[in-house]
């Protein structure tokens, strides 16, 4: 089995076994419902509110390529995308600020 095919089985496990459901709301319009590894205070930084969330998601999970604007609705409370890391077995990690 190629490696990408095992980080992927590994990351589909993670999502399973750590993930909750949330709503992605694309900037383009429209919402999913799909499941993701939240972290609601992963690192400070130095700019004002100083503390940001992180959400683990599979990119084939979402309706579209998440880009900086887009929203995500986890326990009636509303995260908006503001960096993206991607990597090249079809993950990422969406840096999100409280609305």
């Amino acid at each position: 089995m190629p490696f990408g095919d095992s980080i992927g089985r590994v990351d589909e496990a993670c999502l399973r076994v750590f993930g909750r459901d949330v709503t992605y709301l694309p900037e383009a319009g429209g919402q999913a419902s799909i499941r993701a590894v939240f972290q609601p205070a992963r690192e400070t930084e130095d700019a004002s509110p100083g503390v940001y969330a992180v959400l683990f998601v599979r990119l084939a999970d979402l309706p579209a390529v998440p880009v900086r604007g887009d929203e995500v609705e986890i326990n009636a409370a509303r995260y908006k995308v503001f960096d993206i890391e991607a990597d090249a077995e079809g993950a990422a990690v969406l840096r999100l600020r409280a609305v």
